[in-house]
């Protein structure tokens, strides 16, 4: 009987689908990472490995079972796992770059975008302290609008032109970043990344993280701003420097900003965190039952195709 060792905790569908095909599966049952020497040891005798990227596969665990048919990962980015280790040994390695999750992170950027811009957190508190005196003409929590403004897209890739779709709607100015000219529907114009930080009120980041995009965000890039402008980053967090980013926040340098994912993570930027022209959260872009579920189902009908030697549909190292 083939068996499948999942270092993720599963949804039922996603059980269901692995289960239905009269594998077995063995499971990390809690809501918690296994460390990779752990998941070195369940793999020796598993056809399949389902993974997260919240979980590391180094090399050590590829190593640990070179004869592994497939390598599933519950995410779209796969920086996790060590691919070129997967190479040497010809097992495949899957993503799962489904709507649900484009959609659901795509949302969330653009949630945070508006929810700095108008002050949303500052005036939430004001009126769960009881302290909101009436309207005012003047009575300014100074939020700006978004409609109208000029967005930075930096990474067009799916998620990416979601967002921008989603900025169309709000009538704003689209410019975006990449290494490539996009094939897009959308009204959008590629710029430098130095011509988009100028221009931009508002610049989020979705770029894949990698050698190249390490610390994309520094010092020099915030200096190149707008003191209104917001930044907003819900890609990685090593695509930030995030101590360049607090001292460009503290120095008025850019007017506010958001992070969904951070540097260190899970630990968060203390001094992010104290000041109040940021918004924190806990790298929720794709937190929907749409999304974690459907990514987890296309994770393990991965598994099984690899298993019966079927075509992949989300192969990554072809």
């Amino acid at each position: 009987m083939t068996k499948i060792y999942s270092a993720v905790k599963l949804p039922e569908t996603a059980v269901k689908i692995i289960k239905d095909q009269n594998i077995e599966l063995d499971m990390h049952d809690e809501l918690t990472t296994p460390k990779p020497d752990e998941i070195a040891e369940k793999v020796k005798d598993a056809d399949g490995l389902i993974t997260g990227v919240n979980v590391q596969a180094p090399a050590e665990v590829i190593r640990a079972n070179p004869d592994l048919k497939v390598i599933a990962n519950v995410g779209s980015g796969f920086n996790n796992i060590d691919i070129e280790e997967a190479d040497k040994h010809n097992i495949p390695v899957t993503n799962t770059p489904v709507h649900e999750s484009v959609a659901s992170t795509a949302e969330l950027a653009f949630t945070l975008m508006l929810a700095l811009s108008r002050r949303v957190l500052p005036g939430h508190e004001m009126a769960v302290k009881n302290e909101f005196d009436g309207w005012q003409v003047m009575g300014y929590l100074g939020g700006n609008q978004v409609i109208d403004k000029t967005l930075a897209v930096v990474g067009f890739g799916q998620i990416g032109q979601y967002i921008g779709k989603l900025a169309l709607a709000f009538n704003m100015k689209l410019l975006y970043v990449d290494q490539e000219e996009k094939d897009t529907d959308l009204d959008a114009k590629k710029v430098s990344l130095e011509e988009a930080l100028k221009e931009a009120d508002y610049v989020i980041t979705q770029v894949n993280y990698n050698e190249t995009s390490h610390h994309l965000f520094g010092k020099k890039e915030f200096e190149q701003m707008k003191e209104s402008a917001y930044f907003i980053n819900t890609a990685r967090g090593g695509v930030v420097d995030e101590a360049a980013l607090a001292d460009a926040l503290k120095n008025n340098q850019i007017q506010a900003a958001a992070l969904d994912v951070h540097e260190e993570e899970p630990h968060i930027n203390e001094t992010l965190a104290k000041l109040d022209n940021v918004i924190l959260t806990p790298h929720i872009g794709n937190d929907t039952y749409e999304a974690r579920n459907k990514m987890a189902e296309v994770a393990a009908d991965q598994a099984v195709k690899a298993l019966n030697k079927e075509r992949l549909d989300y192969q990554v190292n072809k």
